[in-house]
This record gives structure tokens, C-alpha cells and sequence, in this order.
């Protein structure tokens, strides 16, 4: 049983990640663009840092099932812990401070909700059981109905977490433009001065 449950848990992170390196690199400014909104870092660098990390820690991850290596396994599930406990507390903190503005964790103007913490935190649960585990967790490069399972249970609760955010955000209570910074932008308008409607 906890074979199936740190598999799960491992291959649904490393997809995760691998999903956000590349909606990041489809879209290399709207992180540093939300970064930038919230106006607590450095844009560029902490966007450039985010979206090699998730491509570094997801691939590493990945390549250690497929040819084998815990070490590398048990090291990228840490680097996932890490990430993403620090972006759960940015989100919080964003949030907590009043900041608004977008996620810039989609390739669509998402909010900074409290769902996007909630993933962040869930992701980081999951991470910690597949560190906790990785001893346990199937390879790769041993297909079978075990490993079919697994791959799509992951797949499913990648696509469910990354969803979340989006499926959960109603705009009727959040009339706020996800560009609008108190005392820094206009309300209904954008930082691109874009006129939200």
C-alpha cells in the first residue's frame, strides 16, 4: 500500500512541476509580470530561479524513476518540499498583505486566491510523502498494471490540483482585476493599462 500511496504522491509532483516549467516557458513574462504586480522581489532573477528549479527538480525526478537512482529521487522530492512551502508562503503573504494582483502560475490572468496557496501546501504534503517513501516509489522502467495505475491516479490528481485555482475562483466575489495593486494601479484597469471589463 505504500508503494501505491508515495507513487502517487511522487509522479503526481514531478508532473506538476514539469507542467509549470513549461507553461512558464510558453509564457516567460507572466510570472515575472506577477512577480513584478506584487512588488516584494526582484521580477527577472525570481522568475528565471522558479522556472529552472521546477524544470530541474521535475526532470531530475523524473529521469531518477526511468533509469533509476533514489538518491536523485529522495533529493528532487526535498527540492519540491522546499519550493513549494516557499510558494504557499509567498502566496500567503501576498494575500495576507493585501497585494493582489495575478498568480502567475497559468498561462491565463488567475488571481492570487487562497486556492493557489492551497495547492502549493497540498503539493508540498506530497512531496513530503514521496521524500518520506522514496524507497518505495514503482519505476519507471517496470510497466505493468501496478505502474498503469499509478501513472494515471498521478495524471489525475496533476490535472485536478492544477485545475484547482481556476475551477474554484468566481469573479462575482472577487470584482478586483488580478493586475490591480492597492495604491499602485487603478481599479478596472491593468498595470498594462488594459481596461478590465
Amino acid at each position: 500500500m505504500s508503494a501505491l500511496v508515495s507513487s502517487v504522491a511522487a509522479y503526481t509532483v514531478l508532473f506538476v512541476l514539469l507542467v509549470a516549467c513549461a507553461t512558464h516557458l510558453s509564457r516567460p513574462g507572466s510570472l515575472r509580470r506577477a512577480v513584478a504586480v506584487h512588488g516584494l522581489l526582484p521580477a527577472s532573477p525570481v522568475a528565471a530561479v522558479v522556472t529552472t528549479g521546477e524544470g530541474v527538480l521535475g526532470g531530475a525526478g523524473l529521469a531518477a524513476l526511468i533509469v533509476g537512482g533514489e538518491r536523485v529521487l529522495t533529493a528532487s522530492m526535498a527540492g519540491s518540499v522546499v519550493l513549494f512551502v516557499l510558494f504557499g508562503c509567498y502566496g500567503w503573504y501576498v494575500r495576507s498583505t493585501g497585494r493582489g494582483g495575478p498568480c502567475g502560475c497559468s498561462r491565463g490572468e488567475l488571481p492570487m486566491t487562497g486556492w493557489v496557496v492551497v495547492r502549493a501546501f497540498a503539493l508540498a504534503g506530497l512531496a513530503l510523502v514521496g521524500l518520506l517513501l522514496a524507497g518505495s516509489v514503482l519505476p519507471a522502467d517496470r510497466p505493468g498494471a501496478a505502474l498503469t495505475i499509478v501513472l494515471l491516479a498521478a495524471a489525475t490528481f496533476a490535472s485536478l490540483l492544477w485545475q484547482l485555482p481556476a475551477a474554484m475562483y468566481d469573479p462575482a466575489h472577487d470584482p478586483t482585476p488580478a493586475g490591480f495593486v492597492p495604491g499602485r494601479t487603478e481599479p478596472g484597469r491593468t498595470e498594462g493599462g488594459v481596461v478590465r471589463r
